[in-house]
This record gives structure tokens, sequence and C-alpha cells, in this order.
């Protein structure tokens, strides 16, 4: 089990802040007064302490002190779609939350903000800096995390035929204008979704040209570069080596390089590639997928933001 694992206890001094999301609140655990804040945002499911990593981060911040070069402390925080509330949400709701929080944590004086997605979270955070939102808050550096294409892991788990003709039918709802409307019962097989899910949102995560499909394995580069030339300040991608959620005929190695090759010149940090072994959630193997990536992540922070 990991070193930071479910059953551990940890204080946290909690934030209110004016969101979207009513009466929403933000966790913030290790470096006491920090100078810099690392927000953590989880994927599909998740919410705050819901990942078990960033406990780990946060006690490597406290570990290392004030120091100039690495006062941060960790933020996690209850998005809109947190937990089982994805079905009914968009990236565009999720970023409403995300830039509220940036604009508390600076009203608090943060001289330094980055943004760490986690599966989902990764989609996040490449819409955070799409053109269609110009009036974000800005930030210092993004940590792509587990970067997985949502539409690859419904092809594993449904096969083509029945993800095709699940698609065709939430395109039909939406083109009836029913796309706030839940996938009707049975369309999505049992296990896939715990909860209820909208046309919209399932055409997004599922199709091709659905707004969630940012990492698809099999875009070419042109498809994918317009994405990855949205990034300007210092990125980080960290796949995990033996993500669940990605194809095994997927080189995640050759995919990160390839990503980087597609950014503006000097925005990729060069310690992106794969966590050894990892799975999804660097869970496994125990401990130490998880120190590798502290480690990482600690040495982009200095070295890069």
């Amino acid at each position: 089990m990991s070193s930071s694992a479910a059953g551990t206890t940890f204080p946290t001094t909690v934030h209110r802040f004016e969101s979207p999301t009513p009466h929403n609140t933000a966790f913030e655990t290790g470096l006491a007064d920090a100078q810099n804040a690392l927000v953590f945002i989880g994927g599909l499911g998740d919410g705050p302490f819901t990942v078990y990593y960033p406990r780990a981060l946060s006690a490597a911040f406290s570990e290392q002190g004030n120091a100039a070069d690495l006062s941060y402390s960790l933020f996690e925080f209850r998005l809109g779609s947190s937990y089982t509330q994805f079905g009914f949400k968009r990236l565009s709701d999720d970023l409403a939350d995300i830039a509220a929080l940036v604009r508390y944590l600076r009203s608090l004086g943060k001289r330094r903000i980055v943004l760490m997605g986690h599966s989902t979270g990764t989609q996040d955070c490449m819409e955070y800096v799409s053109p269609a939102y110009p009036d974000v808050p800005p930030v210092d550096g993004f940590i792509l995390q587990a970067p997985a294409c949502d539409r690859a892991a419904l092809l594993m788990e449904m096969g083509a035929g029945k993800l095709d003709e699940t698609v065709e039918k939430a395109r039909g709802l939406i083109a009836e204008g029913k796309g706030e409307e839940r996938m009707p019962a049975g369309s999505i097989p049992p296990g896939i979704f715990d909860v209820p899910i909208s046309a919209d949102r399932f055409y997004s995560l599922a199709a091709k040209d659905g707004g969630d499909n940012y990492f698809d394995p099999d875009y070419t580069a042109d498809e994918a570069r317009p994405f990855w030339q949205r990034f300007e300040k210092p990125l980080l991608i960290l796949h995990s080596g033996n993500d669940e959620y990605v194809p095994s005929s997927v080189d995640k190695e050759g995919l990160v390089k390839q990503w980087k090759t597609l950014c503006r010149p000097g925005v990729a940090s060069d310690l992106s590639g794969t966590i050894p072994n990892a799975d999804h959630r660097v869970e496994k193997p125990p401990g130490e997928a998880e120190k590798w990536l502290v480690d990482t992540v600690l040495k982009f922070l200095k070295q890069s933001v």
C-alpha cells in the first residue's frame, strides 16, 4: 500500500471562496505560509482526497521548507463535476471553478500558481489554455499526469461496434435538442459509468470530435498540434507506464515525445515521460511509482517554474 494511502490522517486548512459551485471550499495541505500554490485537479469521479499521491507531494513540500525555489502548498477543491456529478457537467464548468480558485489564490498573494491535472483533470488543463476563454486568470505552469483518452478507454471496454452505436444515439439526442437529457437506460453497458450521464457529456467523452478528446493516440500530428500549441507556460507531461485505461498497443513514451515536439519551443520540460510501471492513479507499484512522481514534480517546480 502507498505511503499516502486512504487510512492516513493529515491536517488541512479549509478556505471558503466564491465560485460558480455554491458554498465551495478549497483544502490546503503542506507547507504553512507558502509563497506558491500547486492546484490538484482530479479525474472523473474524483474530488478532494480521492487520489492518494497529493499527500506525498504535500509532505515533500513541508520537508523542503520555505526555500525560495520551492515554497509550495497543495490545494484540492470541489468542482461542480466532482464525485458523482460529472455526468451532467462540461469542461467549461470545471474551468469556471478553477478560474475562481486561481483568482482567490492571487488575492492571498500567491506568487506562482501551477495547475496539476490527473486523468480528466489534464483535459481541464488543456481547456484552461483554450483561446475560447481569453479572460481566465493566468497561471505559471501545468502538469499533466495520466493524460489518457476516454474514447480509447471506452473502445477497450465496449468494442468499436457498441461504442459507435452509442455515440450515434447521443448524436441523435443532441440533434433533437435533448443533449442535456440522460442517455437511455441500457444504451451504455453496465460498469462503464456508475452514474447517470447526459447525451452531451457522453458524446464529449466518446466521440472522435468530442470536446474532451484532447489526447487521442490516433490523432495525426496536424490534428493534435493546435492543442499543444496553446501552452505558453512551462509544461510537464507524465504518462503512467502501465496505465490500465490506455491500450497496450500505444507507445506511451513515444506519444509523450511527439506531444513535446508539437509544443512551442522551450515549453515542454525535458523531464516529461512515463512514470515507470505506474498504474493510472500512481498507486502501483506501491511506493515506487509515487516516489518517482514526487521527485520529478519537485525537479520541475525548481527548474522550470
